[in-house]
């Protein structure tokens, strides 16, 4: 099990821990139960786990090595008659700083700026939709009602047509709102 590429754990029923993975090595400090990697507020979720049905997943809050606390999606099996659980252990910390990155430009980008110039209005982005861009869509949706005639008396042989005739009425319909 050392050599698993991912922070897996091997654990009793009791969260002792039983077996790891080399990762889990590099990750997490070493304790012999897992509820000393758990944050306080995650415990309670984390025996859960014994009541719900496995496979399974959650998010769970973990101590690490460089953080107190570090979010986590766990991917756990829970295996009554062998008495097992075995987790898998996903950092979530760079999609969180990845989002907060996200959010401090947008924040930056309302501050030094105005509103409208960060988010455009719906006449805006109608107006993006140029008159070339419509062309290209009616010549589209010609091309596959070209195509489905060409399949049309094969799907009449085996009793689908009114699926042609539902696709022909959708893009008809879509033909309107690109008028429009």
């Amino acid at each position: 099990m050392y050599r698993i590429p991912v922070p897996y754990l091997k654990l009793t029923e009791d969260f002792q821990i039983v077996n790891v993975s080399k990762p889990v090595t590099h990750l997490f400090y070493p304790v012999s139960s897992f509820l000393d990697l758990v944050d306080l507020d995650s415990k309670a979720k984390l025996k859960r786990i014994l009541t719900i049905p496995s496979p399974g997943k959650m998010e769970l809050n973990l101590k690490t090595t460089n953080s107190p606390t570090s979010l986590f999606t766990v991917y756990f099996n829970y295996q009554s008659k062998e008495k097992l659980i075995h987790l898998v252990c996903l950092d979530e910390t760079s999609s969180y700083n990845h989002v907060q990155m996200e959010y401090q430009q947008w924040r930056q980008a309302v501050q030094t700026r105005d509103w409208d110039d960060v988010v455009s209005t719906p006449i805006e982005q109608e107006a993006a939709i140029s008159a070339f861009d419509k062309k290209q869509a009616e010549s589209k949706i010609s091309t596959i009602n070209d195509l489905l005639g060409i399949i049309q008396d094969d799907l009449s042989e085996v009793g689908k047509l009114e699926y042609i005739k539902l696709i022909q009425s959708e893009l008809e319909d879509i033909k309107g709102i690109i008028r429009s």
